[in-house]
């Protein structure tokens, strides 16, 4: 099986970053880590067996774990995984291994009751990688299970640009556009974007039932990077209801950095 994604560039990128704080340090990664999990807790259930495809530093996977239910945890960058294995330590039910989402090959047919694929779909640019991650999930998954995936939506890059004075809307549109307008996919990008449509369109044929797509962090991704930008506990609890209240409003989705499409297998 060809692989076009770009492993060293990806590894490189996240080995020099401090990805065990993204989802604490900030407002928007603390939104996307409270409706994140808000979802995937309205679909467990006792005795679940979860897979983290993609995991990080194991902020979900662990959690989970805590939480009782028998975690395995799969994640591509070494410097990541050791993170992880050391934020784990002492809790029993959880399993951690280094790979990549186009090879779940070492875990048999319909193994886990729930699939979380919540980043390797950022960083695939070719559509057979992309639809090769999504079978692979969905081959380990058991019929009626939960999987969550997660992507960005491409017009974001363009939004995301008026908050950016360093950012040239111009340059914005002719790299992540063709003449058409449609979508560029390309190897040089680290972060791949979609349109909704396109993304919901590679599982079209798949044993797949869309429940939900929603916006993970709002535009609070866009707002944090003003200098103006500031929010306390009690704002952020009154913003984060009204999220919760929205997040699958259409009209919002587009302004959102990250994007959740959950369904279940039929």
């Amino acid at each position: 099986m060809k692989k076009n994604i770009n492993k060293k560039a990806i590894c490189d990128w996240y080995s020099s970053r401090d990805e065990d704080s993204r989802l604490t340090r900030s407002r928007h990664g603390q939104l996307e880590y409270l409706t994140t999990m808000h979802y995937i807790q309205k679909y467990l259930k006792n005795g679940m067996k979860i897979l983290e495809v993609g995991a990080g530093t194991g902020r979900y996977s662990i959690s989970l774990a805590k939480m009782g239910y028998e975690v395995t945890a799969v994640e591509l960058v070494k410097e990541n995984l050791q993170v992880l294995k050391q934020n784990a330590k002492g809790i029993k039910n959880i399993t951690a291994f280094q790979g990549d989402a186009l090879d779940l090959s070492k875990f048999a047919d319909n193994s886990f009751d729930m699939v979380l694929v919540l980043g390797p779909l950022y960083h695939l640019y070719n559509k057979d990688d992309q639809t090769t991650a999504i079978r692979e999930a969905l081959r380990v998954c058991k019929k009626g299970g939960i999987l969550m995936f997660a992507f960005i939506p491409v017009h974001n890059f363009v939004v995301g640009c008026g908050f950016d004075e360093d950012c040239s809307l111009i340059e914005t549109i002719r790299e992540n556009f063709d003449e058409h307008f449609k979508p560029k996919q390309f190897p040089e990008q680290m972060f791949t974007g979609f349109e909704i449509a396109d993304f919901k369109k590679l599982f079209t044929g798949l044993p797949f039932k869309a429940l939900h797509l929603v916006s993970a962090d709002s535009i609070l991704d866009l707002e944090e990077s003003r200098q103006c930008f500031h929010m306390t506990d009690e704002d952020f609890d009154v913003f984060a209801k009204y999220h919760l209240a929205t997040c699958e409003n259409p009209t919002l989705q587009g302004m959102a950095y990250h994007l959740l499409y959950i369904g279940k297998k039929i």
